[in-house]
């Protein structure tokens, strides 16, 4: 071989290993070789709270998995990751080295991944039920979201949202248009978060509300419950709100225009029109 050729050939490979070894675990989880064949895929989900022992588990994150069909908790008080199968009905520990990152914020397990089974659990109408040696827990449904409040509060209760919210690519040219509104202004966004067509819209509203962070116009959350309670909410009335998602523009407490759950598909095009900019 030509030395100049075995040379270079000789810096790519070095370049490579280089490049491998800087990845670490949390890199793993792109290479599908390093990847478990079915435990994978898993995203945070505000779906479920839960509980050892009677207590919250504040700091606990939830992860959900639709190819897997299971959950992932890490973090939670039991001090090891802990995988919930609710097809199999059962409930398994694993190694906190063995769960990796992937590049779009969700989790995979690696490859060959131990899995102590700890027990079965028991599904009932309002959650799972978990009594093994050493862990006596239950995931328990998440209440919906009521009430004013800001994007924080949303992504903190549904961060299944931040995932569609990062997708998503607003229109510059309205999103320009919102940051020079020159008054101050409010879209109060009415939604449930146990809606479906909600679930669809709020990430992209979000993502808008991200990119307007600093202007004058201000966007709240008002999180509706379900049937005959949100019919009689008092705010619901008073806008006269039908359907969700629907916005309300709001200048100095007086309602003055409105945005369709249609229109929300595009949230910057349609703020930008009720601003009249």
């Amino acid at each position: 071989m030509n030395p100049r050729r075995a040379l270079v050939r000789l810096a790519a490979i070095v370049l490579s290993l280089a490049a491998m070894g800087s990845v670490g675990l949390a890199g793993a989880a792109a290479d599908e070789q390093l990847t478990h064949e079915t435990l994978r895929e898993f995203y945070r989900t505000g779906k479920y709270r839960m509980f050892i022992s009677g207590k919250a588990q504040a700091d606990a994150r939830i992860y959900h998995s639709r190819r897997a069909g299971a959950f992932l908790v890490l973090a939670s008080d039991y001090g090891k990751p802990l995988l919930i199968q609710p097809r199999e009905k059962v409930i398994s520990a694993l190694k906190e080295d063995e769960v990796a990152e992937r590049p779009d914020k969700g989790v995979d397990l690696v490859k060959g991944a131990t899995i102590t089974k700890l027990g079965a659990l028991r599904l009932d109408a309002g959650g799972m039920a978990i009594k093994v040696e050493g862990l006596l827990a239950r995931l328990q449904p998440q209440p919906h979201l009521l009430g004013a409040n800001d994007a924080e509060a949303v992504l903190l209760h549904s961060p299944e949202y931040e995932r569609g919210s990062n997708a998503y690519k607003p229109r510059s040219g309205d999103i320009a248009k919102i940051n020079k509104a020159g008054k101050e202004i409010e879209v109060v966004v009415y939604f449930g978060s146990w809606c479906p067509t909600c679930k669809r819209l709020l990430p992209r509203i979000l993502r808008v509300d991200k990119e307007i962070a600093g202007s004058k116009v201000k966007i709240t959350y008002y999180g509706l419950p379900k049937g005959r309670a949100m019919r009689n909410d008092s705010n619901v009335r008073s806008d006269r709100i039908s359907r969700i998602p629907t916005g309300v523009i709001r200048v100095d407490g007086k309602s003055v225009g409105k945005i369709s759950s249609k229109a929300f598909s595009r949230p910057e095009t349609a703020i930008a029109r009720a601003l009249g900019s």
